[in-house]
């Protein structure tokens, strides 16, 4: 059975996602990997701008196209930052990330508020799984032990996406 990691919660109309990750890194390179365009590209998607305060960026797909766009409208490096996330065809939501220290290595806690799209639940979890594969995942982390090492996005996605729809579909009744 697939280990599913993260929190969903209802709220009004929509929804929120929490995740947390220990990385077996200290809190400079983790702000950095979830901050750099060259590095977000190796575990995320290609990005054009700036993740600092009032940059705004967008996220490219394998194409070239944009997908989601942003601003950055609080930062605390290397701690925290809050970003308006606007995927196309979609309302806008908020994303905050934080990174503290901890004695396995460094925290990361991303909360996604208002989405709406079942897609989100296993989309960021795979996005994290690869950042776990470029940083090491602290044994302080939940993983998934049937997780195939190399497994390409599409695929793992594919793998996570009925438990996901499944976790929303019962906060939806």
């Amino acid at each position: 059975m697939t280990t599913l990691f993260g929190s969903l919660t209802r709220v009004g109309s929509g929804f929120d996602l929490d995740f947390e990750r220990i990385l077996a890194t200290d809190v400079d390179d983790l702000w950095n990997a979830v901050t750099d365009r060259d590095r977000l590209g190796r575990w995320m998607a290609p990005y054009t701008g700036d993740l600092v305060l009032g940059g705004t960026w967008h996220a490219l797909g394998d194409d070239g196209g944009v997908w989601c766009s942003g601003t950055v409208t609080e930062c605390e490096p290397p701690h925290r930052f809050v970003t308006t996330w606007h995927a196309v065809e979609e309302s806008p939501t908020v994303l905050t990330v934080t990174v503290d220290a901890v004695p396995e290595g460094a925290r990361l806690r991303l909360h996604h508020e208002g989405v709406q799209s079942i897609y989100y639940g296993p989309g960021w979890q795979t996005y994290l799984e690869q950042l776990d594969d470029l940083l090491g995942a602290s044994p302080a982390s939940v993983t998934d032990p049937t997780r195939a090492a190399g497994a390409g996005w599409d695929e793992r996605y594919g793998q996570l996406q009925p438990e996901w729809e499944e976790r929303f579909g019962a906060l939806r009744d």
